[in-house]
Order: structure tokens, then sequence, then C-alpha cells
């Protein structure tokens, strides 16, 4: 495992991170740290509070080998975003987790698409005091933000060029990444430490193990892909198997090979059409304001990531008129304004038919604080 610093943190990180949503057995965590992995990326709303659980758990006396990061997330429990909440946010997360303090706690996804905010968020005077209380008390010991909406750029830029952020989570992967390389480059300058997510570009395709020569998976060329650039501080990715620790894991220290660039290349012409970007484009023109973003990632985590619960409860939160029953018969004002030639209404009809409430198996639990999870 290679480490890297992470800004002016002056955390030395794991290159590969751990990103905890779906990871239910302790034992997986701790085989993570065993082969090198010491970054854990978790959140106050992942899975009602389930990941933080598990990964308390793991951790119990070994809290020191690893750097711990949570996240911040009022909107998504129906709370205020008022300096008590905050705490008291945090100390239900360092309960769950069996230790006094994090070392990151991360505004968590920052967007207007996400929170019916965005930029707001990382202006809310009493989020930052609600950091510095926890700061002064070593509950938390760095500030950042995460996001991956189609203002993310305008969101990052801010919270870089305000000072007052250590740390950013942000969507980066070889299909999604010009306006991400200038935020990069930027954060790195300023001493910002920059975590990839969404590393996967969709994961598309019911076997990747297609896309793979005798040494390479396609997951691992498009990890090398991200960590390529040196300026990229580690990434995280959804763990919960020990299959998965042992493909990621030696991604990490490995140049990008022409094979890794011959997969990568062979997903992009089978697939580019089929990944959304989140760019936005196709929002103002969709004339019943269907969350079209969002219903495309619910459908990779139904379709791609096998995440079934966790696409059919984020789905049937929706408010109604918000779902995907309007492209039915729609003309596709959508699919003219994206860049990227995706048949928008045909994946979106997609989406629904098996994630609408009565379709497929039903989502459980859909009462209660949202449970997206969508960091990893």
């Amino acid at each position: 495992m290679g480490y890297r610093t992470l800004g002016r943190t002056g955390l030395k990180v794991s290159e590969i991170g751990f990103g905890g949503y779906p990871v239910d057995d302790p034992d997986i965590v701790r085989y993570a740290l065993d082969r090198g992995i010491n970054y854990i990326d978790t959140s106050h709303c992942y899975r009602g509070g389930r990941s933080e659980t598990t990964i308390g758990e793991a951790l119990r006396g070994l809290r020191d080998r690893v750097v711990l990061t949570t996240k911040w997330c009022p909107h998504h429990i129906g709370r205020p975003a008022k300096k008590q909440v905050f705490l008291d946010m945090l100390d239900q997360s360092l309960k769950r987790l069996q230790t006094d303090h994090v070392d990151i706690v991360l505004n968590h996804e920052v967007g207007k698409n996400s929170d019916g905010v965005g930029l707001g968020r990382l202006q809310n005077p009493e989020m930052f005091e609600a950091f510095e209380a926890a700061r002064q008390t070593g509950k938390a010991r760095f500030l950042g933000a995460s996001g991956h909406d189609p203002d993310l750029m305008g969101v990052m830029h801010h919270a870089v060029d305000s000072g007052r952020f250590d740390v950013l989570l942000c969507r980066y992967s070889f299909l999604d990444y010009p306006e991400q390389n200038r935020l990069i480059d930027k954060a790195h300058a300023k001493g910002v430490g920059f975590i990839a997510m969404k590393t996967l570009a969709g994961a598309k395709g019911a076997d990747l193990d297609r896309f793979r020569d005798r040494h390479a998976t396609f997951k691992q060329a498009a990890l090398k892909w991200v960590l390529s650039n040196a300026k990229v501080s580690n990434l995280v990715i959804s763990i919960s198997s020990a299959r998965q620790v042992d493909e990621y894991v030696p991604a990490s220290g490995q140049p990008l090979r022409q094979a890794d660039a011959d997969i990568l290349k062979e997903y992009e012409e089978a697939f580019s059409t089929q990944v959304c970007r989140y760019s936005g484009a196709c929002l103002p023109e969709c004339p019943e304001n269907v969350r079209i973003a969002d219903i495309l990632r619910f459908s990779m985590y139904y379709h791609e990531y096998k995440q079934e619960n966790r696409a059919l409860e984020s789905y049937a939160r929706l408010v109604a008129s918000e779902r995907a029953a309007h492209c039915v018969n729609c003309s596709g004002f959508c699919e003219q304004a994206c860049d990227y030639d995706l048949p928008i209404r045909t994946l979106l009809i997609r989406a629904h038919e098996k994630l609408a409430p009565g379709a497929g198996c039903p989502a459980p639990g859909v009462s209660g604080p949202p449970d997206p999870g969508r960091e990893s």
C-alpha cells in the first residue's frame, strides 16, 4: 500500500480508502487494515447508523491505526442546520464509532439538487461554530465538504477559496475529469486535501471481469487512473467483502500501464453513452422537473452496485412528481441537451420500472430518515 499526505492536515493516508456505506462485518474492516488500508470513510446517515456501528466494533482497540472520517447531514434526518444539531449528530456518531474523536468531519452531499441549499451550506455560521466547538473539545480535527451535484464545481471552488475547509471529497473518474482537474490543481496549491469518489465511472456491465487482461481488472485500471494524478490525496471505494479488498489494494503504488489504458478505452467505447456525468445540462429542459441525475444514480446502485435496498429506499423517498413516471409519454427534451448522447428517457423508464414503489421487491424501512449513502 502506498500512502500520501492529505493536504495541510499532515495526515498520512492510504491511497485506497475504505468506503464504509455497505459494510456489515467488522472482520472485513480489520482485514482491510491488515492489508494497509488506514483511511475509513462513513457517515451519520449511512444505513441508519449501521455503517458507523460496524466500523466502531471493528476499530475496538485499533483506533490509533486509522484516519477516520464521518459526515454531518442534518438535511437527511429532517433536522435544521443549527449548532446544537451538528454537535448532537457528532456525539451520536462518536458513540457508534466507539471513539472520542474523528479526524475529519465532512459536510455531506453539498449541492442544491441534494440538499435544496447548495453553496449556502458552506456559509452557515452555525456549522462553523459547531466545528470550532468540536475542535476545541478534541472531537473533530479537520473540516471538509463532499458532493457530486451539477453545481459541484462552484461549491468546491468556494470551499477551497474560503480557506476554511481542509478536505474535499468529490467525484473523479476517467470518464468525468476535465473540470475536476482544475479544482484539484487549485486545492493542491492551497494545501486542501482532495479525495476521489465515484471512481468506477458508473461500474457499468453485469460482469466487469470481461474488461481484464491476465494481470489487470477494469476496477484496478480505473483506480490506477485516479491515482496517476499525484495531486489526488487518495480515493474511497465501497467495500463489503475480502474479495474486494484483495482486488482494490493491488492498484496502489502501480503505474497505469498500456494494458490498463486499453481496458479503460474498451469500457468507454462500450458504455460512454450510458454513464451520467451529472453535468446538469438536462435538468432545465425537463418540463416536469424529474430528478434525472438522482434517479440515474439510484439506478446505478440497483443495477451495477447490486445494492437493491439502497436504491429502492432512495427512490421511494422522492416526491411522486419527481419520479420518472412522467418520462413514458415525454418527447425526451432532456436528451437534446445532453453533451454525452445518453438515451436519458430510456434509462429513466428502465429505472422507474425497477424502483417505483410496488415494482419488484418492496423497499424495506422507507419510513424515517433518508438513507442515501452516495459517497463511495
